[in-house]
């Protein structure tokens, strides 16, 4: 697979897409004070190299429309279309590149009964291939090498997330699959041989909830096991050993809600009551009638306040101290949280719309244009933002100042269909003929 250098149409920061004013000519006696003026100008501002040029244009892997990507770990993946075409077995050539240079770092091959859907590095040039087993109609895994060959090993279970030091990963699997008794097991599984390391039983009639940041930092260091009647053991996530617990005032319901946020266990009896635990002690905080955790939206720490996100509510900022509601910012559905800001957005509709929130007040500060954001900038107080246009397929792209609001436009390109994801200081999109543009930013 080659790489090329292709100009999309990038251009400096100082006024992408904008044309210069054409200025009248200077009565030609003057002109010799034009000049000299200019060179003056020149010296004081400590120019006289050559102007800026626009940034480089991307490199472009020129991979066909059944070709997949993925992105983690500082890596880009690009899941080749699967041979034989029309058959239950088929082999897929996965094959990885290191960011943000964008260099080969390996081709792998895997052979399975399904679709892949992700892949993880676990380290030492293994990767970690989650995928879809149609034979046995549920999740597999394994753990390959580059080249070819058999698998290091292969479990059937839900990769959740690996430590950041590789060693450790959180599955999660079914005892009996297809069987009555069947229930949710959650395994840490040592990723260079597959070996458990602990196990977990998930209660029939209960559930098993952990702080939503988990998801971007890979692994948790603890989870909480709620069982039907109301009992509550926190657990170790590098043991697996119990390190503490409580019991609900009463049993869970169908509308009970479980949330872990802004150092709180948070248990939700619909409209009626909500109660808060110390997170680490589990010892009561506070309680609050009425229902603060909506079934279809979810909690998250958003220092100082807990933000409750809602499709129908919008935002809802509390108290963690008290559960008091301090301010509700309606029309948004969606939140991120990065450097002491929330990066808000109305995800659920069909044109994009962002703005910043202060969670001390709830003031929030629009964003003109449809931007979508990309994720934590390249310094802090800063976000990646794009812009995608149906019309003409196109791209802008920037970084967005969370303190103004404001977005610094750092370039753009044409025939950009989406796919746009900012990661390891590159930008990656799909183009209209399939293609993958990546440029380093």
């Amino acid at each position: 697979m080659r790489d090329a250098l292709i100009d999309l149409g990038e251009v400096p920061s100082g006024g992408p897409g904008e044309t210069e004013t054409a200025l009248p000519r200077a009565p030609l006696p003057y002109r010799w004070i034009l000049g000299l003026l200019t060179a003056l100008l020149v010296v004081l501002l400590g120019g006289g190299g050559p102007p800026p040029q626009p940034p480089p244009g991307p490199v472009v892997l020129p991979i066909t429309l059944g070709d997949g990507i993925r992105t983690g770990d500082g890596r880009l993946y690009v899941i080749g279309q699967a041979e034989p075409i029309g058959t239950v077995i088929r082999t897929y050539a996965i094959q990885a590149y290191d960011l943000p240079a964008v260099t080969p770092a390996g081709v792998y091959r895997v052979t399975v009964s399904g679709d892949v859907f992700s892949v993880v590095d676990a380290g030492d040039g293994l990767l970690l291939v989650s995928y879809n087993d149609n034979e046995s109609a549920t999740l597999g895994l394994m753990a390959v090498r580059p080249g070819g060959g058999a698998p290091v090993w292969r479990r059937a279970a839900n990769l959740f997330g690996i430590s950041a030091d590789h060693a450790m990963a959180l599955v999660q699997e079914e005892s009996l699959p297809g069987r009555p008794e069947n229930h949710n097991v959650w395994r840490a599984l040592d990723p260079r041989t597959g070996q458990v390391r602990w196990s977990v039983e998930q209660p029939v009639d209960g559930q098993l909830t952990m702080a939503p940041g988990f998801y971007s930092a890979g692994f948790p260091p603890r989870f909480y096991v709620v069982h039907g009647d109301g009992r509550v053991v926190t657990h170790d996530a590098l043991t697996g050993a119990p390190v503490g617990g409580v019991r609900l005032p009463r049993p869970l319901a169908e509308d009970s809600v479980i949330w872990v946020a802004g150092g709180l266990l948070l248990a939700g009896y619909g409209d009626d009551e909500t109660i808060a635990y110390d997170a680490l002690t589990l010892t009561e905080r506070w309680r609050a009638d009425g229902g603060i955790l909506p079934e279809e939206g979810y909690a998250q720490s958003c220092e100082p306040m807990v933000c409750v996100a809602a499709i129908v509510q919008g935002l809802t900022g509390f108290d963690p101290a008290t559960g008091r509601r301090l301010w509700r910012s309606a029309g948004y559905d969606s939140s991120e949280v990065i450097d002491g800001h929330v990066l808000i957005a109305r995800a659920s509709q069909s044109e994009p719309a962002l703005a910043v929130l202060d969670p001390s007040t709830g003031r929030t500060t629009e964003v003109p244009g449809f931007w979508t954001s990309g994720g934590p900038g390249p310094s802090p107080g800063t976000a990646w933002v794009y812009r995608l246009q149906a019309v003409g397929y196109e791209l802008r792209y920037g970084v967005l100042d969370l303190a103004t609001g404001r977005v610094r436009l750092l370039g753009h390109a044409e025939w950009i269909t989406g796919d746009c994801r900012f990661t390891t200081g590159v930008l990656i999109c799909r183009r209209a003929d399939s293609t993958v543009a990546v440029w380093r930013l």
